[in-house]
């Protein structure tokens, strides 16, 4: 119940018991004076109508009573008239009419008791007396005006109780702004929106509620932030290096280990780039010089890619850079022959000091990170046996797939027109071994018959325009996996590229559709790419999700994403890579940990763990209480249709 109903149904108790009180007194009072005009006014009567008479010599003549007597009793005040003789007790003479009261209703008349008032007065014959004249006043003219008081008096407590209420509203509409923008306030806190009111009310109680509230929302917004820069912070402090500004060795490794755990849609090729001649420049020069000379090969790295935000780059030792290129094999080529032109151009050394090589080797052509190293290790000392700014690749890929962007085109029509595309999932987990959802990848096999990952095709796919092909073919599929055995939420990932297409919203919309009538049974979830290069379409993707009752997520969140993105869209869960919630979740970065954690709980946010592919790993995920965990360890993706 509002605070304006309480009021009102007090104000109106209030004026009830006053209007009863007054009414009862004032009739008490009024009937007290009545009765004594009354009676009064009845003698009165009773005593000229006698003198009358007995002046007239008309006590004895029926006629000349009759006479006065209507005189009298027309008036309409009288009740009963009558004339008693005064030797035998005889009614010489008597008029009545029945007690009524017009327009005043009967409860009133029971209420409020008047009895008819009586006057007598004798009759004289000289000094003798004859008769004896008793009238009674009919007491309905009474009764009329104390009811009509009555109403008056109501309707003019009616009135102002009326006015009285709409004043009440207006002042507490007036006086109770402030506490409602305290309402919407506290609304927004609990949705992660700091505001403030700049405006305080002059009420000293209402300010001070105003007053504490922006405290708070301050206080809540600062704890936030700050937690949000410890988690930038040790981000910074596990995967940068200090002397360039790039990211390090460990970062490379979290990296390679999220593609190679297939949590990653990525496919493209890995250069190791070693500076040759560094230790002979840092003898000749000194540490100063060598220092300079990699920070201008960083510098010549960060402006080569800089309009390839996809393109990922590390130091991961003194003198050796690991870049990641999604791209094929040629355009990596063109990309590092143009880094080395650049070099040469740019650094103000003796050339013959110094120089670059690079191994080259595609993603796909190794099952795990070490195995990836291990090549770019042997055709990296291929590239420096050949000479200065050289590289080279090692043997064949296993995966039969095509070489140019005609073969690809070719290879995707052949694909879709033979409806070659399947689905696969893969479980996750809660933290207690429930099921969270089934996250749903698309695949196809190559001409020998072998799985090719979507990681490997689609980047392709994407840029030669058969992505929206290729998710109309998902949502062929999906309508007989969600009709099928299956019973979990199934998980769908959108890259970036499809989120910024021009059809993104038109496939997304029919894809929902067919979910319409099982609220919950959909997680639709997007890349840390797509939030940051597209923020506005996203919160678009979510509200749409989130309209037809389904869930939203981020996958492979990396934490230098400004958290007030998140904090806009608002999803359900976030996917981090396990090694990186490992690494933060170390003994000297536990406080980091800690940070993550406050942000996500502080925004509502589940926290998953992605990549997951040994026991010990998973074993510290659950002790640092991970809302849920995904990875070959876990299950390896199985074919549902």
């Amino acid at each position: 119940m509002t605070l304006f109903r309480q009021i009102a149904i007090l104000v109106a108790i209030g004026f009830a018991l006053l209007l009863g009180l007054i009414s009862v007194d004032s009739l008490r009072q009024s009937t007290n004076l009545l009765r004594g005009q009354l009676q009064s006014t009845v003698q009165d009567t009773a005593t000229v109508l006698a003198i009358s008479m007995s002046t007239t010599g008309s006590g004895e003549d029926v006629a000349a009573i009759e006479t006065l007597f209507n005189a009298v009793f027309d008036s309409g005040y009288y009740s009963d008239i009558k004339l008693v003789s005064s030797d035998d007790g005889r009614v010489i003479f008597e008029k009545r009419r029945p007690l009524a009261a017009s327009g005043v209703p009967g409860w009133f008349v029971d209420a409020v008791h008047l009895e008819p008032e009586t006057g007598r007065a004798d009759v004289m014959k000289g000094w003798v007396p004859i008769a004896q004249l008793e009238i009674s006043l009919h007491p309905g003219f009474a009764y009329a005006g104390l009811y009509k008081r009555l109403v008056s008096t109501t309707q003019w407590f009616v009135l102002i109780f009326v006015a009285v209420l709409i004043l009440l509203w207006l002042v507490l509409d007036f006086l109770l702004k402030p506490l409602k923008a305290v309402y919407r306030q506290a609304i927004d806190i609990q949705e992660n929106r700091y505001t403030e009111q700049e405006s305080l009310p002059r009420t000293l109680e209402l300010r001070r509620v105003v007053q504490t509230m922006n405290r708070l929302s301050r206080n809540v917004k600062e704890i936030f932030e700050e937690q949000e820069h410890a988690v930038a912070r040790y981000q910074s402090l596990l995967y940068q290096d200090e002397l360039t500004g790039l990211r390090n060795r460990r970062f490379l490794m979290t990296e390679l280990n999220a593609i190679f755990s297939g949590s990653a849609n990525f496919h493209g090729v890995m250069a190791m780039i070693k500076i040759n001649g560094l230790e002979t420049l840092r003898e000749q020069s000194g540490y100063q010089h060598a220092d300079e000379l990699v920070q201008q090969f960083a510098s010549c790295l960060k402006d080569a890619l800089a309009q390839n935000s996809h393109y990922n780059y590390a130091r991961i030792s003194e003198d050796e850079f690991a870049l990641i290129i999604q791209a094929d094999r040629e355009l990596a080529t063109a990309v590092i022959e143009r880094l080395f032109s650049r070099f040469q151009s740019q650094c103000s050394i003796e050339q013959g000091l110094v120089s670059l090589n690079a191994g080259v080797a595609e993603l796909s052509s190794a099952d795990a990170a070490t195995e990836l190293l291990s090549e770019l290790d042997l055709s990296l000392s291929q590239a420096q046996s050949i000479g200065a700014y050289q590289l080279c690749f090692p043997g064949e890929q296993s995966l039969s797939l095509p070489q140019g962007k005609l073969q690809w085109r070719s290879w995707f029509q052949r694909a879709l027109d033979d409806n070659k595309f399947y689905l696969v999932s893969q479980l996750v987990y809660d933290k207690y071994g429930a099921v969270i959802h089934r996250e749903i990848f698309v695949r196809v096999d190559d001409e020998d018959g072998r799985e090719v990952p979507a990681g490997i095709f689609m980047p392709m796919a994407l840029s030669l325009g058969f992505g929206m092909a290729i998710y109309r073919k998902v949502n062929e599929l999906l309508p007989v996996v969600n009709d099928s055995k299956y019973i979990v939420p199934f998980a769908v990932n959108f890259s970036d590229l499809f989120i910024s297409g021009a059809h993104a919203f038109e496939e997304l919309n029919q894809m929902l559709a067919l979910f319409q009538k099982s609220p919950g049974t959909l997680c639709v979830e997007v890349s840390h790419e797509a939030v940051r290069s597209h923020p506005q379409r996203c919160q678009q993707l979510a509200d749409a999700v989130k309209r037809y009752g389904h869930a939203f997520g981020v996958d492979h969140l990396d934490l230098n994403i400004p958290m007030h993105s998140l904090q806009t869209i608002n999803p359900e869960y976030v996917k981090i890579s396990a090694q990186v919630l490992d690494d933060l979740g170390a003994e000297n970065n536990a406080s980091g940990y800690q940070a993550l954690r406050n942000v996500v709980r502080t925004l509502d946010i589940q926290l998953i763990a992605v990549g997951v592919d040994q026991q010990p790993l998973r074993d510290r995920l659950l002790a640092m209480g991970v809302d849920g965990m995904q990875g070959n360890y876990l299950g390896r993706p199985e074919r549902i249709i």
